[in-house]
């Protein structure tokens, strides 16, 4: 669904046809509104609306956005958007006097152009408007002005907190919190609408995970009925890159075989109807998760003088980097035998399936001799 939303520092309220004639569509964007008109802004103040694009095309696209008119900006002049991709372009108002502007937001997909227009007022004092708040008396504090995540490898996540407190007399209403980027999520107790009285605090846990190679620059807002400032901006940062050397998994298997007779992975000597176990250790010595979907053994199905049986972890499991897991082969045998593997008939074999881009299927040759 297409939402158009009001921000202003002046408090939160209808803004008289902010959206006339309902949304629009260039070049296969959906636009969420074809005009936007932000009424009456005090002078020193701001106002903000959201204006949502949507490729509902068949393509991916590039949208140019420019603006025109004293008092009018947007913070997006050129972007991408992928199939069925959403950006969103945040028009801000502040006039510098008084009385009524007029401005205009070009969008351009290719060859296709339309125009947004734009209008408001700019007032000075008195009037009707909500100025941000009952003067109740409820002030915002937060003990961070910003939070700068640094380096983070892509898809992982980092946490920072953010301390919102109300140090007023009064109480204080935060209607919401958002983030201006979605690279940036928000967790903790504070969970808007929510009235703090005097003293009472909450905390925002704000969340980091990075998807592509750039420098992430947002902000955490705040809106709440503080009579001095309606909006609270924090300035989020952070940089998201490809941290990973070896960037992939790297499978390592140790057999624990150390007989001088040993001229395949496996090698054991067993009494006739007793049972010769040895720990397998699967290792993981690259920087990525390995992910080991099975672990099967083929018997020799022509001679069956001996079996070798599997225990322990073999089945789907996941190896972070550095860690390894263990199961156990059993060879026993029935009769005076040496079973060998032959590959060519796929049997005494150990086959470990895994997200290894080298050996995904990882082969331990059995071999075995009962006496």
């Amino acid at each position: 669904m297409l939402v158009l939303v009001l921000v202003a520092c002046i408090g939160l309220q209808a803004v008289p046809g902010g959206a006339d004639g309902g949304p629009t569509s260039i070049g296969g964007v959906a636009v969420s509104a074809s005009a936007i008109d932000f009424g009456a802004v005090q002078v020193g103040d701001f106002a903000e609306e959201l204006l949502v694009l949507t490729n509902d095309g068949k393509t991916g696209a590039h949208v140019v956005a420019e603006v025109t008119g004293t008092g009018f900006s947007a913070d997006l002049t050129g972007f991408d958007l992928v199939r069925a991709g959403e950006e969103v372009i945040t028009v801000t108002f502040e006039p510098d006097g008084e009385g009524a502007f007029a401005g205009d937001l070009s969008l351009a997909v290719g060859e296709e152009t339309i125009s947004v227009p734009l209008s408001g007022s700019g007032e000075v004092g008195g009037g009707d408007t909500d100025t941000g708040g009952s003067g109740s008396g409820g002030e915002l504090t937060t003990d961070q002005p910003s939070l700068a995540f640094g380096n983070l490898d892509l898809y992982a996540s980092s946490m920072m907190q953010v301390t919102v407190s109300n140090t007023g007399t009064g109480p204080l209403t935060i209607d919401s919190a958002t983030t201006t980027d979605s690279a940036f999520t928000l967790g903790g107790n504070l969970t808007p609408p929510r009235t703090l009285d005097p003293g009472d605090e909450r905390v925002v846990e704000v969340t980091f995970t990075p998807t592509a190679e750039k420098t992430y620059s947002a902000n955490l807002e705040l809106v709440s009925d503080d009579a001095n400032a309606a909006k609270t901006k924090i300035a989020l940062s952070g940089k998201g890159e490809n941290l990973c050397d070896i960037c992939s998994p790297l499978i390592t298997v140790d057999t624990g075989s150390s007989s001088d007779y040993a001229i395949d992975d496996f090698f054991s000597i067993s009494s006739l109807h007793t049972e010769d176990a040895r720990t397998v250790t699967v290792g993981n010595d690259g920087d990525q998760d390995l992910d080991i979907s099975d672990i099967v053994v083929n018997n020799d199905y022509i001679a069956t003088a001996g079996t070798f049986k599997l225990s322990g972890s073999h089945g789907a499991s996941t190896v972070a980097p550095g860690r390894t897991i263990t199961f156990t082969i059993t060879f026993s045998a029935n009769d005076s035998c040496i079973e060998a593997p032959l590959r060519e008939l796929d049997t005494n074999l150990v086959h470990i399936y895994s997200n290894d881009p080298v050996e995904s299927d990882y082969v331990i040759e059995l071999s075995g001799i009962g006496l």
